[in-house]
């Protein structure tokens, strides 16, 4: 073929495939990338987290918009070709979707950047054909799909995985999981929403999604939302899937849910209701007959071979919804259900007289049994064919799988053992709904917090075996022992045969249900999770999060699950939060030079970029996060302009030099903008979210990214300097809707000297990672990352849970549950922590980049020269709040608290025997800023966080306010800055960052 008429078949090829949509290259086969609407037809999905990975399109950035468009999808772009990534952030960042559904980030072929099992669909460009399908299987959850071009891969279901298809794992009542992947250490997979459950709350796993249903009522606000519902979730990636309403009231804690492949099997006062588990639709209902019980309700049910067995019987005590209207994080009051009692066994909770059978392919009832007393559903469990039920204080007898009696006992002997119920429902005991009975193949199990005593019975004839004197007791029963938790004194490792105590277990807490895992026992320690690792009998903690109070720990799909929460205890982590394992990750290292990347570019030669007397170079002014400044306040202020991040995302605190204010949002973007007139000077782009204020210095702006990284710009032109990454892996998650690193640079980076310091991380058992690096090359001078297992005698460390501040020559931050604050020597970066090795948390967090409506708010501790303070202190949650006020001096021998360190509710700490100068009462402030005789003060009047909303300077002589301008929305924590010139920045929760100056 002569060249031109190559050309001209070339041309002609060309013009055809932007026509069509084709991808070729002359010469080789490659296959078509499907349309949107046929990739998602193929992948039949729209909600979840999708990958997309490099295009065989020009156009990537479209591609990925419009999946986003005609979808729900979380969308991961990554690509190796900086134009193709840079067209898909500007492309989302047009749409409003950069940082809200788009999360686009750089990489190349040989590794997708995400955790293993977390995609729900991944569709592979051309340009990224040569990922190996072993990689691309890596990222997929089972049954998730891959588009290679015509070719498809789905993942298969991961041998060894196990399902928590009841709500204690099975109808035998044993949370005991068999699941062979779960095992210790462990990373976190996801946290993700709901933060917060109402009372009750119960919970089944199954076909890879999780169920919940939440209960009647709401002891915060923000419960409000989900009473009464029950939702769907994606098991691997914690993604809300549908949500449907219960009956009012009625979930009261029962065993009326089964989680299938297809079906949630759901028992109310109506029907089982059959409904499938991808949209929550009722697809079917089972309705029993007329006369076949006393009643409609559905008290039980259990599943074994396709043969759904259910308790079922009449009405029952009537409870009222009750919603709240309390600010604040969480918290639980007991008692506050009717027939919490159980006074009458005729409108008991779960109680009832008919057992049947229904056969689940055909729907058709295949035997009844009924008695004369009523059965207490919380003492009915099965195994192998065999129902084992209680009726309180008469009997205890076994049906076989026909429904024939196996036996039935009213031995007095073993009715005064089992004894009558203790009516619980106190926080040191547990739930008067919880589940009694358990049984295993040759026994049947009485304890738990009604129980005075434990009691295990021989499932053959109903003879009592052998009793332990303790009953409120939260039973796991192992091939090698009975595992129980006991509440007030030593947990028991108990022999089958004899109950002969073979070792002892740390105290358990209260009321939260033990379970296991493969290697592990959960249950609830005094703040925290306590793993017992069953082959050392080594206690472990972790910190951050307790199970929750009903479902406790629950084990399938290869992880663990935590949450929602709704309790005041002392966490620093909130939500629904999953863990999977670690396996031999924690003992990898990645060259620690390798993390380093520098501009091609020649970075020794930099624009002077200069700092003025007076500027706002760091986060609250300078390393110490004082908030004081010398630069005086205008008498008069109006604002000169306004900037709003084109995401409308939440930006950082602005810091402010050279005639510019710097800023990062939310979409990952950091922004530079004339500090005169607002105008953007210029932006980039980092690979996830900024939740930390940037710094200015030695030229240049430096920023920590949620991607993991450090970046350094060149700050007169924004040219990328150099980066590290400071995680030790590229591992993204889902964290409340946005994909991040597992080891974000969260809380913000501190410049001094010269150094650049930052930590990443969000949990100890992810490991905390910390480093010097220096300013101008971005090479490392320390590098700490220990601090995570400081204890290594209970597994435990510190968590990076606050902003970066100086103390003298430490670094430090709010430490989690378990260290008031991280200590590290600057020099050395040595942790000088000393290792807390109890199974306890001491302190609450509520980090502000997760939970910013709760820590919004600033506390300010300020001594001038002549002793006086000025004073302004909020508890950790937002709930508490001490007027901002004028002390006089200090009496000798008294301390006030750091306010960068304080999270306990002692708001008069430093405040006896002081006269009150003066004090401003109803304000909640975001930011107080000290200049000289005023503060500038950005907060809130009002109610529940409503506004009004004010920036106003406040006279320090007396307290009154000199000038006040209403804002449009809430600023950010810690969000003003003050240059040189008198400008003061503000940046609100809106997306807006304004300018405020002398008229």
């Amino acid at each position: 073929m002569a060249a031109t008429q190559r050309s001209k078949t070339s041309a002609l090829l060309i013009f055809l495939a932007g026509l069509y949509g084709l991808t070729f290259t002359l010469g080789t086969t490659h296959a078509v990338e499907p349309s949107v609407d046929e990739f998602l037809k193929k992948v039949g999905l729209r909600k979840g987290i999708c990958g997309v990975l490099g295009s065989s399109s020009k156009d990537s950035g479209h591609l990925v918009t419009e999946i986003a468009r005609k979808s729900e999808f979380l969308i991961y772009f990554q690509s190796g070709d900086a134009r193709e990534l840079a067209d898909v952030r500007s492309k989302a960042v047009a749409a409003g979707l950069l940082g809200n559904r788009v999360f686009a980030d750089h990489g190349g072929q040989d590794r997708i950047h995400l955790a293993d099992n977390l995609l729900d669909a991944l569709i592979v460009g051309s340009s990224s054909a040569a990922v190996k399908d072993a990689e691309i299987l890596r990222v997929l959850h089972p049954g998730a799909k891959a588009i290679l071009g015509t070719r498809e891969i789905v993942k298969a279901k991961t041998p060894g995985m196990d399902e928590w298809n009841h709500p204690n794992h099975g109808p035998d009542n044993n949370p005991q999981s068999t699941d062979q992947i779960a095992r210790a250490p462990y990373l976190t997979q996801f946290i993700a929403d709901p933060k917060f459950s109402p009372m009750p709350e119960l919970s089944v796993i199954g076909g890879g999604r999780v169920f919940k249903a939440f209960g009647h009522i709401a002891h915060r606000a923000n419960q409000n939302e989900i009473l009464n519902t029950l939702a769907g979730i994606n098991a691997y990636n914690g993604t809300i899937l549908w949500k449907r309403p219960l009956p009012d009231g009625f979930m009261i804690h029962r065993n009326t849910m089964i989680a299938t492949e297809d079906i949630l099997y759901l028992g109310d006062d109506l029907s089982c209701k059959l409904i499938n588990a991808s949209t929550g639709e009722i697809e079917h209902e089972i309705v029993l007959a007329e006369g076949v019980a006393d009643g409609t309700v559905w008290k039980w049910m259990g599943v074994e071979d396709g043969i759904l067995y259910a308790l079922v019987g009449g009405e029952e005590t009537s409870v009222k919804t009750i919603r709240s209207n309390r600010p604040g994080m969480g918290g639980w009051a007991w008692d506050m259900w009717e027939g919490h009692d159980y006074a009458d066994p005729k409108t008991n909770f779960g109680f009832g007289r008919t057992i049947l059978a229904i056969d689940l392919k055909t729907r058709r009832t295949l035997w009844t049994h009924r008695e004369e007393d009523y059965l207490d559903s919380r003492g009915v469990c099965m195994k192998n064919g065999r129902i084992f039920f209680y009726s309180p204080g008469k009997f205890l007898a076994c049906l076989k799988k026909d429904g024939t009696m196996a036996w039935k006992t009213s031995d007095k002997e073993l009715l005064a053992a089992i004894d009558r119920d203790d009516p619980a429902q106190i926080y040191q005991k547990g739930y008067s709904t919880q589940t009694y009975i358990k049984c295993d193949d040759e026994r049947v199990y009485f304890a738990g917090p009604q129980r005075n005593r434990l009691v295990v019975i021989d499932v053959e004839n109903g003879y009592l075996l052998w009793k332990n004197k303790n009953g409120n007791l939260q039973l796991v029963l192992r091939s090698d022992a009975v595992y129980a938790a006991a509440s007030g004194s030593q947990g028991l490792r108990l022999e089958y045969e004899t109950g002969k105590v073979l070792g002892k277990l740390p105290k358990r807490r209260a009321c939260t249900k033990a379970t296991g895992s493969i290697d592990s026992i959960f249950y609830r320690t005094p703040g925290g999770t306590v793993r017992i690792d069953t082959a050392s009998n080594k206690a472990e903690h972790i910190a951050p999060m307790r199970p929750p109070c009903q479902d406790g720990v629950m084990i399938a799909n290869g992880l663990l699950y935590w949450g929602p929460w709704m309790c005041a205890c002392q966490l620093s982590l909130y939500g629904h939060i999953c863990l999977g394992p670690g396996g031999d990750f924690h003992g990898k290292k990645s060259s620690v030079e390798s993390r380093l990347v520098t501009a091609k570019t020649d970075t020794s030669k930099i624009q002077k970029f200069e700092l003025r007397p007076g500027d706002w170079p760091s986060y609250r002014k300078d390393s110490l996060r004082s908030g004081v400044t010398r630069v005086k306040l205008p008498k008069q202020a109006q604002k000169k302009w306004e900037f709003r991040t084109p995401t409308a995302s939440e930006p950082t605190a602005p810091v402010a030099g050279g005639g510019r204010v710097f800023f990062g949002d939310r979409a990952g973007i950091l922004w530079a903008l004339d500090g005169e007139n607002g105008s953007v000077q210029w932006q980039a782009h980092t690979g996830a979210a900024i939740y930390g204020a940037p710094a200015i210095d030695e030229n240049r702006v430096f920023v920590g990214s949620a991607d993991g990284r450090v970046y350094a710009f060149e700050a007169t032109t924004g040219r990328e300097l150099w980066r590290f990454r400071v995680a030790p892996a590229e591992r993204i998650i889902p964290i409340y809707g946005k994909l991040i690193s597992t080891w974000p640079v969260a809380a913000g980076i501190l410049v001094q000297d010269g150094v650049v310091y930052a930590a990443a991380g969000i949990a100890h058992y992810d490991g905390t990672h910390v480093v010097a690096l220096d300013a101008r090359t971005g090479k490392m001078k320390w590098y700490n990352d220990t601090s995570g297992k400081l204890s290594r005698k209970v597994n435990s460390g510190i968590s990076v849970q606050g902003n970066l501040y100086r103390r003298g020559n430490e670094l430090r931050f709010l430490g989690g549950g378990v260290y008031q604050a991280a200590r590290y020597d600057m020099e050395t970066g040595e942790c000088l922590n000393k290792p807390w090795e109890e199974l306890k948390s001491r302190y609450k967090t509520a980090f502000y980049p997760f939970y910013p409506r709760y820590s919004q708010y600033q506390s300010l501790t300020r001594t001038f020269a002549d002793g006086k303070t000025l004073k302004y202190f909020a508890t950790y949650h937002g709930l508490m709040h001490r007027d901002l006020q004028l002390l006089e001096p200090l009496p000798p021998g008294t301390k006030e608290a750091d306010p960068r360190e304080a999270r306990r509710n002692d708001l008069a700490q430093g405040e006896k025997g002081r006269k009150v100068i003066w004090k401003k009462e109803g304000q909640r402030y975001q930011s107080l800023v000290v200049t000289p005789g005023t503060v500038l003060a950005v907060g809130e009047s009002g109610k529940n966080q409503e506004g009004p909303f004010f920036l106003s300077a406040i006279d320090l002589e007396d307290g009154e306010d000199i000038w006040s301008i209403e804002l449009s929305a809430a600023a950010v924590r810690g969000g003003t800055a003050i240059d040189h010139d008198g400008h003061i920045f503000v940046a609100l929760q809106n997306g807006e960052m304004s300018c405020f100056a002398a008229p």
